[in-house]
């Protein structure tokens, strides 16, 4: 098919041979098809007529497309139909309205009135028709067209709506599942499913699809469905086929890839078509398809789909889901049989909904097609921000991406975690699209301790600036931090023995932290925080209510806070303004320092960002800032751990050790004591995140800091016994991170240690030898970055030894340049520590 430039309005005209043994199908055997699509009022049906108008074309593929259709061409169409006997189906969508007290249907120029289209049928009067009407006041030109030997569908009967119908998608879904309808059984099935559409969305039903039968009185053809009839309803299913299915014209530039060449992928995405339509009516429209191909056994999994989607506010629609397996036959699974499951809400949180289901005929050779639509009719924020995949784990041949918007609309774009590249920018009457395609992307290959979030995405934002999004969400929260007695009277109680500023702050914050948090991440589903004094009262919240019931409390102190917009793990653009976020912290501002907390892990020690937090580009939420602020770097000095072991170089070789920690070395351990506690277990604390290099700690007791002592630095002792250690050579048994031994593997790309934080180790082993050794290892060392360490062995008290090791990881953050140099450094550092203490002669 090929359209103009223009906007899209089209006359179809097919002639249909035979059509399969069937009574009275809808489309009889030697029909004429004439396909009119309206004019389009705006962005939103601009594309959505186009993607109807290419479905419609799709089955019925006899069809010839004239574009740009007028009112002339209409009325010159049947004058070339005129005396033919031969039934007429037509098929009409769009806009429709009045002019002055004339209902019209929209097309280019001279709009079509009841008139015109009673002119059209009458060139024909031998001819039996059947009309499907869907547009506002389609019930006017229904009753004008009423005659014998004519059967029309229209969506409306008297009352003409302000809203377009939904007719078109609904039929063509209907069309879709069963092509062989009786139009008894299509008029049935149209006014079933139109009904079931609205009350499925919970919204009053703007049209009424009505039957126009000869001169019979036209019928309603949507019942008033409750949930239990839309549950109970059977819904028209198609005709049992002998035949195999065939495939549709989407097909037919699919072509399958060799296996051989793509030795390390199970399967393979042949193509991939993702197109966003951002309006205002839909907000949101997104159509999605993609053909796999299945190239080995294990490659069955990709037959599985879990589709999560947003009700009430969104919509999804599945066109199709077939497979075309290894033998060439074309399998499909009806969309009505696509299970649902909603994900445990807590509260008025509310989580998503998915679609489940599983493709059949899944093995080696197979190729799946899966083809849906989604639609937010309204969007929560006032405009639309975007993350679109452009890889994940399996190879793609051909990627498509575009987006569509309306040509007065601010439109911001950035690529990360790969190149950047310009899109080919087409103008129509309504919108801009914007187009990029990539060929050949290759998997997105997760290695282990890679950054989180680290898969190319391609970000899209319509607000206007930053100005713009600060503003809105400032005003949208402004009423949530209301201090009511109850948070006031709660703020002065645990206060009441504090003596500084800063010590409130430090009381409130173990308050807050304490309370139950609900992981709902922040985004469009979940963008608001709740009252304080709700939060308060549940004693529980997501990120940004914790946030806010602590700004609140501090406020009803007379201290300063705001909430703080973090994209944890990620990374806010100045390029791309909007709701890049995905988490909620608080600035508190006292009068000689400013302090960044974060409220929702009660693991975390005041003062310190957990993880994902420190460095990230956040909005401060106070009622002027309307730029990015950049979080602190963390300081390689606060994120320590001291060691020091006591070792008796006799008998079971008994051990006691003591560690202190501060800055994410306290949160790590302390969440490993939250994690043993919840299992019952006696595995060693500092073996849930430390590895020995020599022997094997065999713990007896051990005893640590209270999780919930945050005002506390976390410690842990142990006793037991050493085993496995040389008497010969004896080497120190220090303690380095378990996630070392997987750094060393190859790799391509970058490091992520210590969740992204620095790490200073400071461990010093005591020996008490009964018999002098003959020499000591000799010292080592390595000064330059990214791995500083040091080993030196000494002698200790009486006649005892002493080894001492000090590592320094300015930052967990190791860029991929860096990688190999980090490696060497690791690997002198366990060759030096390998070197043992010598008690031969």
């Amino acid at each position: 098919m090929q359209f103009g430039k223009s906007p899209l309005v089209a006359l179809v005209l097919a002639v249909l041979g035979s059509q399969a043994a069937g009574q009275n199908p809808w489309i009889p055997p030697g029909a004429t098809v004439v396909i009119v699509a309206g004019l389009p009022g705006d962005v939103e049906s601009e594309k959505t007529y186009r993607d109807q108008l290419n479905s419609l074309t799709e089955l019925l593929p006899q069809a010839q497309t004239l574009t740009d259709a007028t009112r002339e061409k209409f009325l010159t169409l049947g004058k070339t139909l005129a005396g033919q006997t031969n039934p007429v189906v037509v098929i009409a969508w769009g806009h429709g309205g009045t002019q002055g007290q004339t209902p019209v249907f929209h097309v280019r120029g001279p709009r079509l009135t009841p008139a015109d289209f009673k002119e059209f049928a009458a060139r024909m009067p031998e001819a039996p028709s059947c009309w499907l009407l869907f547009f506002r006041n389609s019930g006017a030109f229904a009753r004008e067209l009423a005659a014998p030997n004519r059967q029309i569908i229209s969506s409306e009967k008297d009352t003409s709506f302000n809203s377009d119908p939904v007719g078109m998608a609904v039929f063509l879904k209907i069309l879709r599942a069963n092509p062989r309808h009786t139009m008894d059984s299509l008029s049935r099935e149209l006014g079933r499913a139109t009904a079931a559409w609205y009350e499925e969305r919970h919204l009053a039903r703007t049209e009424e699809p009505t039957l126009w039968s000869g001169k019979q009185p036209p019928r309603l053809l949507a019942p008033v469905l409750d949930n239990d009839a839309l549950a109970s309803e059977p819904s028209e299913k198609p005709e049992p086929q002998s035949e195999p299915a065939l495939a549709s014209s989407a097909w037919k530039d699919i072509t399958k890839v060799d296996a051989r060449d793509f030795p390390d992928a199970d399967a393979v995405v042949l193509r991939r078509r993702v197109e966003y339509t951002l309006g205002s009516s839909p907000a949101i429209s997104a159509e999605h398809e993609e053909f796999i191909q299945i190239l080995t056994t294990e490659g069955k999994q990709h037959g599985d789909f879990d589709v999560a989607y947003w009700p009430p506010q969104e919509d999804i629609t599945f066109l199709d889901c077939e497979v075309q397996q290894a033998d060439g036959k074309l399998a499909r699974l009806d969309p009505d049989d696509i299970h649902e499951s909603a994900d445990e809400s807590v509260g008025d949180y509310h989580t998503a909904r998915r679609k489940l289901f599983s493709l059949p005929g899944i093995t080696p050779g197979a190729v799946l097609r899966v083809h849906y639509q989604t639609t937010w009719r309204t969007f929560p924020l006032p405009h639309v921000t975007l993350s679109v995949p452009v890889a994940d784990e399996l190879p793609v041949a051909n990627l498509a991406v575009q987006i569509t918007v309306p040509r007065d609309s601010a439109f911001h774009y950035a690529f990360d975690q790969t190149p950047a590249r310009d899109p080919e920018i087409k103008q129509t009457t309504y919108g801009t699209t914007y187009s990029w395609r990539f060929a050949n992307v290759p998997a997105h290959i997760r290695e282990v301790l890679a950054p989180p979030r680290s898969e190319p995405i391609l970000l899209l934002s319509t607000f206007p600036d930053w100005p713009a999004f600060a503003n809105w969400y400032e005003r949208i929260t402004r009423l949530a931090g209301e201090i009511t007695p109850e948070i006031s009277a709660k703020a002065a109680e645990l206060t009441r023995d504090t003596k500084t500023d800063r010590e409130k702050v430090q009381a409130l914050y173990h308050f807050v932290t304490n309370l139950r948090y609900v992981a709902i991440p922040l985004g469009v589903n979940s963008y608001r925080p709740h009252a304080a004094a709700n939060v308060f009262k549940n004693q529980f919240g997501d990120c940004k209510d914790k946030a806010n019931l602590f700004n609140t409390l501090l406020r009803s102190q007379n201290i300063q806070a705001d909430l703080v917009l973090v994209p944890r793990f990620s990374q806010a653009h100045e390029a791309v303004p909007g709701l890049a976020f995905n988490h909620a912290i608080s600035r508190v501002s006292l009068s000689n320092e400013t302090i960044w907390v974060d409220t929702t892990d009660d693991t975390c020690p005041f003062g310190l960002l957990p993880p994902g937090d420190a460095g990230r580009n956040v909005l401060v939420v106070d009622g002027k800032t309307t730029t990015l602020t950049r979080l602190p770097v963390p300081n390689p000095v606060a994120h320590q751990l001291k060691l020091h072991a006591q070792i008796e170089c006799s008998g079971d070789w008994p051990v006691k050790l003591d560690v202190t920690t501060t800055g994410f070395c306290d949160y790590t351990l302390r969440a490993a004591a939250r994690l043993i506690g919840e299992m019952k277990t006696t595995q060693p604390l500092l073996a849930m995140k430390l590895r020995p290099v020599a022997g094997a700690f065999a713990m007896t007791k051990q005893s640590f800091t209270p999780v919930s002592a945050l005002e506390e630095n976390f410690a842990w002792r142990a006793e037991g016994t050493w085993t496995g250690l040389n008497p010969a050579t004896l080497a120190a048994p220090f303690w380095l991170p378990e996630e070392w031994d997987s750094a060393l593997h190859a790799r391509t790309g970058p490091l992520f240690l210590n969740q992204g934080y620095p790490l200073r180790l400071d461990e010093v082993v005591e020996f008490a030898a009964g018999k002098k050794p003959a020499a000591l290892p000799a010292a080592a060392e390595n000064a330059s970055p990214p791995l500083r360490w040091s080993v030196q062995w000494g002698r200790g008290r009486d006649s005892g030894f002493r080894a001492l090791l000090r590592i320094e990881l300015p930052s967990g953050e190791i860029p991929v340049e860096q990688v190999p140099v980090f490696q060497r450094q690791l690997r002198a550092l366990l060759n030096a520590l390998a070197a043992g203490v010598n008690f031969s002669q």
